[in-house]
């Protein structure tokens, strides 16, 4: 059977046709998401479903998958990023059940209470993604149109977790500080792997202001930003051109901001990439801009409302979010061709 929204809006006239093919599809667009927990999974792939809607887009976390809940890892001391402790086959089964078209049962991990919770049927919408810590996996790779891996400094990661964790789910502090140093080497071993299998890879690391500036940094109150590299397979035929407009004036301003923008071709880990590098401010209206391109580019109304106000507005993550939904949106679009 079709894939159906949850609702019905209009594409504007004359725009894209990518929401139009989504609709049209007989089978889900399923797109992976993996990282290490805390890395941003969530927040950097929310400019899909913010662009193109919660009526096109939904959400599956594999942490449902887990073999056993908090209460249970405590006593046996096994480590959910172990491939070993989770229930991928059963993620494939389902995901190949979404995949024909069908709804199926997916099992509820709780965060808040550690415990897992109901399961619940899920319908398939024309774009699936589904974020998990081995979400790239050989078990599912094969099932997934698209592959995202987010690769986040560990100094940043320590900080996110910590804060997510002691506030959203429950945590000690001291036994948040304990698991981010037992998992580390785990990560590296179990996590870090799934790179290889990535179409796009998003890094987030400390700003890289200070080492680019002449002297010092000449800044009274910097802006809160992270250095981000996105890291993308180059193809070859036409794609469409993505404008992102910079203000050349900003250089000779009394009150210039931090911009830094460059794309480095490279060979990483055995593979010819395109590395973009980002770091410092970004113009709000430069962001606009871009994101009306790629709503144009999909044919759907640029993000206002309810949908604009949910989403995060830091200019660095918004940038972030346009940065990984562009690759992805642009790979969906060559797949329907």
């Amino acid at each position: 059977m079709p894939v159906t929204p949850a609702s019905s809006a209009q594409p504007l006239p004359g725009a894209g046709q990518l929401r139009q093919r989504l609709l049209a599809r007989q089978q889900p667009v399923i797109i992976g998401v993996a990282g290490d927990s805390g890395s941003g999974k969530t927040t950097y792939t929310q400019g899909i479903e913010w662009l193109l809607g919660n009526a096109l887009v939904s959400q599956i976390s594999l942490d449902g998958y887990h073999s056993e809940d908090r209460a249970t890892r405590r006593k046996s001391g096994r480590s959910p990023l172990d491939p070993d402790s989770n229930r991928l086959h059963e993620a494939a089964d389902h995901l190949a059940t979404l995949s024909r078209g069908e709804a199926a049962l997916i099992p509820v991990y709780d965060h808040a209470t550690g415990r897992f919770a109901e399961s619940r049927w899920h319908e398939p919408t024309p774009v699936i993604l589904v974020e998990g810590l081995h979400t790239l996996y050989p078990a599912l790779r094969p099932l997934l149109d698209a592959c995202v891996y987010v690769d986040t400094d560990i100094s940043i990661k320590h900080d996110w977790k910590a804060a997510r964790d002691t506030r959203d789910r429950g945590y000690d502090p001291t036994e948040v500080a304990e698991e981010i140093a037992r998992r580390a080497a785990q990560h590296d071993e179990w996590i870090a792997i799934q790179q290889d299998a990535a179409d796009v890879i998003l890094r987030i690391q400390p700003s890289r202001l200070e080492s680019l500036a002449r002297g010092r940094l000449d800044l009274d109150d910097p802006p809160e930003c992270q250095h981000l590299e996105v890291i993308v397979q180059p193809r070859h035929g036409d794609q469409p051109a993505l404008y992102f407009p910079v203000d050349l004036n900003n250089m000779t301003r009394e009150s210039a901001m931090p911009f830094m923008l460059a794309t480095v071709p490279s060979h990483f880990r055995g593979r010819t990439v395109n590395v973009l590098h980002v770091d410092g401010y970004m113009p709000p209206a430069a962001l606009a801009t871009l994101e009306q391109e790629i709503c144009a580019f999909a044919g759907v109304e640029p993000p206002s409302g309810t949908a604009s106000a949910a989403a995060d507005r830091r200019p660095t993550i918004r940038f972030a979010q346009m940065l990984v939904a562009w690759p992805i949106l642009a790979h969906i679009a060559s797949l329907e061709h």
